[in-house]
Order: C-alpha cells, then structure tokens, then sequence
C-alpha cells in the first residue's frame, strides 16, 4: 500500500464514523432505497413467482384470489455524480484546521460515503491549471472510493502555471458528464470571465452543487501591523498596514461585494450551495444538498 493509499483509507475510516454519527437516522425517508423492503410503495401487482421475495406478498388479495399475489416496490436507478476537485493554488492556503485542500478531500471522502450509503456512484475529476488532469470514472465501492482519494491527495498544485481557469474545467467535465446525473464543483470559488456560463450550461443536464472550500482569514483580516500578503496563484506581493482603519474598511468592502457576486452568480445558475470552512458544520448541509439534487433529477 502506497503513502497516499494509506492516507486516503485513514481518512475516510475517520469520514465514515463522522457520517454514521452524525448522519444515520436524520436522512431517512428522503429518497426511496434501491434495495426493497416490506414497507415499500407498490407500482406492481401480479401473480408470486418463484425467487420473489415472500415480504412482497399481499396476504389479503391473496386471500381473494385463486393464485399467491405479490407487490413490488418501484426502484429507482442508480444516480451518477461526478465531482470536480479544484487543486489550483491558491487551495494550498489554511490558517484553520489545514489547508483548503485538505478540506476539500475531506468533503470528497464525505461525499463518497453519502453517495455509497444509498447505493450510487462517484466519479472523481481534478484540476491544478483548467485542463482535467485526472479523471476516475464512477464506481460505488469502497474501493473505488479509496483510490481515487488517494489519486487526487497525490496531487500537487503547480505554482508556476497562473491562475487556474474553472471555468474552462466545469465545460470540458459536461462533456465528461453525459448520463443525466449530479455533479459537485469542491472549490474556493474564485470569480472569472465565463464561470457563470460554464456552471449553468453545466446545470442543463445535471443538478449542480457549489461547494465553497474557504478560509476565516479570507473575510477577517486581524490588525497584525504591517506585512506582506502575496497572491499564490500570481506571486503578486503587496506590502499593507492591517491595522489601518481605511485598509480595514476597504478590506471588509471587498470581501462583501466579492461574496455578493459569488452567491448571485450561483443563484442566477440554479445550483445548490454549500459552504465549507473548518470549525463548522457542514457535513449535515452537503448530505442535504445531495440528497436534494438526486431527489429533483431521478424524479424528473
């Protein structure tokens, strides 16, 4: 076994008792199962057939009848989803509980096991400068699970390669995508000419879910003097005095009008949102917004 094998089994050992802690009992009911029961909704009535489960049997209209009569429960069919990991640079920044990057295998290895419990599919992309740089397709066993976590927790950002361009990613995964499904977008969500764009001709075909991986030091900037803060995706340096009450006001202006247009942006696309940072509680959220979206598309 590999470093990163090992690490990815570690990590999601420790996903899935978090997702049986938290979350057995609380999504119940919310999707009809793959695998029926005794309590399932009936879509069929018709005569006993040997290898038929006897829990399908209707004992009263059996009693009106001549011959055993059975119900089965409608099934639904299997969900595909996709996830799209941003692994551009400015991912490797983290002041709490890690690097955003951790955070958004963590939510990757969540997502899996969700997704595993009701019996669908994951598949895993990657992206580090806008091509996809790794492609896993969809599988629904742990093993599956295990290394494609463990292909992305080998991958590096590349710094000398600029921004990364989403936008470009999210069109060229819709061509990936082409079974009607659900697809994750796990990023921080930095804004570019086209996002909008690339997120809804993408929501077209799939329900789409923004995870949003962020930093607290991203919105609250601590009077700390002066010091350089530097753009890792760009190497742009800038010298500031956080503790300047007009770079603080400009600072929290920013941060402002830049949340308004992300989640404007989302909103305008139709895509369900969640967001990420470490000390919250997120993992109840994601389980939901999944849940949802599997829900809209399989009815449809």
């Amino acid at each position: 076994m590999t470093r990163s094998d090992a690490s990815a089994e570690a990590l999601l050992r420790r996903v899935e008792v978090r997702v049986g802690r938290r979350l057995d009992g609380l999504l119940q009911g919310e999707r009809q199962g793959r695998r029926p029961g005794p309590g399932g909704d009936a879509s069929l009535t018709r005569a006993y057939e040997p290898g038929d489960d006897v829990r399908w049997i209707d004992w009263p209209l059996t009693a009106r009848s001549v011959d055993a009569m059975v119900r089965v429960p409608e099934l639904d069919p299997v969900l595909t989803a996709w996830a799209l990991v941003d692994m551009s640079p400015s991912m490797m920044f983290g002041t709490h509980g890690g690097t955003k990057i951790a955070q958004a295998r963590e939510v990757l290895a969540a997502m899996g096991v969700v997704l595993r419990r009701r019996g669908d599919r994951l598949g895993i992309a990657a992206t580090t400068t806008g091509a996809l740089d790794l492609i896993r397709p969809p599988r629904g066993d742990r093993r599956g699970l295990v290394n494609a976590v463990a292909a992305v927790d080998a991958m590096q950002p590349d710094l000398s390669a600029g921004r990364t361009d989403l936008a470009h990613a999210i069109t060229l995964l819709g061509r990936v995508a082409r079974h009607r499904g659900m697809v994750a977008i796990i990023s921080d969500m930095p804004w570019s000419p086209g996002l909008e764009r690339a997120i809804g001709g993408l929501g077209r075909r799939h329900d789409v879910v923004v995870v949003e991986v962020r930093d607290r030091r991203e919105r609250e900037m601590p009077e700390v003097g002066t010091i350089p803060l530097r753009d890792v995706e760009t190497g742009r340096t800038l010298l500031v005095d956080t503790s300047d009450p007009a770079f603080q006001a400009r600072f929290r202006a920013a941060v402002a009008d830049a949340e308004t247009r992300r989640k404007g942006m989302i909103a305008r696309t139709g895509a369900r949102y969640v967001a990420i940072e470490p000390g919250r509680d997120w993992l109840l959220d994601m389980a939901r917004a999944l849940s949802q979206g599997s829900r809209r598309r399989l009815a449809s």
